[in-house]
């Protein structure tokens, strides 16, 4: 059975606890506006984080072929920010909280975690956990980290519905810095390497079906900009894929 990610933004951000009393709509803990050691957490030399930032991408090779999508930071506040990644047939959007040490995913987003598909079989989940960071505030040379997302939802075949749950796991580590050149110009940018997986368990009338993904990305960030730039391989259901995703254009208030 061959495997198709949806338009996927690995970021995961990718891409990406605090002590809160709120909580999203996926029961993940969402940050306290009013804790002051939250005020200016957001902000972060690699990832500008500004209402109405905007970043245009085209992604290309992976198994849905070649796309473009819009990521925008539709919302901020004390504490975290809203983000939201604008396909051609549908948009995502994805919470995010802004720590003492760095940025961090409280959902899944637009990325490959968020939807799975393939001829007759489709999947969907929500988040139940999000640990570790998504992008650290301070990044050292070779400096590693990591960030989980446990998730439940469902997998879904003609005739028949299954509860699944799982997890997905990045471990990252700064590789140097890098001169890119994409569309939207010429960067100096920090080249990270993320090294992912998603495992996920779903029971069909009494049978384990396993789906499972491992991939491995090399991911440009320039300073002030963001993410420019990103090359990921992967095995995904026994298909082997390598996606190129570079910034086309980009707006920063």
């Amino acid at each position: 059975m061959q495997f198709k990610l949806r338009p996927a933004i690995i970021f995961f951000l990718i891409i990406f606890s605090m002590s809160a009393t709120a909580c999203n709509s996926n029961g993940v803990s969402a940050p306290n506006p009013s804790d002051p050691k939250l005020i200016g957490a957001c902000d972060n030399s690699l990832y500008p984080i500004k209402q109405g930032a905007t970043w245009t991408y085209l992604s290309a090779g992976g198994p849905n072929g070649s796309f473009n999508y819009t990521d925008t930071v539709a919302e901020t506040h004390v504490g975290g920010f809203t983000l939201t990644s604008k396909f051609q047939d549908f948009t995502r959007s994805q919470i995010w909280a802004c720590q003492t040490d760095g940025l961090k995913a409280l959902q899944l987003g637009g990325g490959s975690v968020a939807g799975i598909s393939t001829q007759g079989m489709t999947a969907e989940f929500e988040t139940l956990d999000a640990t570790g960071i998504s992008l650290p505030r301070d990044i050292t040379a070779g400096m590693q980290w990591r960030y989980d997302l446990k998730m439940q939802g469902t997998i879904a075949m003609p005739g028949n519905q299954a509860k699944a749950h799982g997890i997905y796991t990045v471990v990252m580590q700064e590789m140097g810095k890098e001169t890119v050149t994409v569309p939207a110009g010429v960067f100096e940018a920090v080249k990270l390497q993320a090294n992912s997986s998603i495992e996920v368990a779903a029971n069909f009338e009494g049978v384990d079906i396993p789906v499972k993904f491992n991939g491995v990305a090399m991911m440009w960030y320039a300073p002030g900009v963001g993410y420019v730039k990103s090359v990921e391989n992967g095995d995904f259901g026994g298909a082997v894929f390598s996606t190129v995703t570079e910034l086309q254009s980009y707006s920063i208030p």
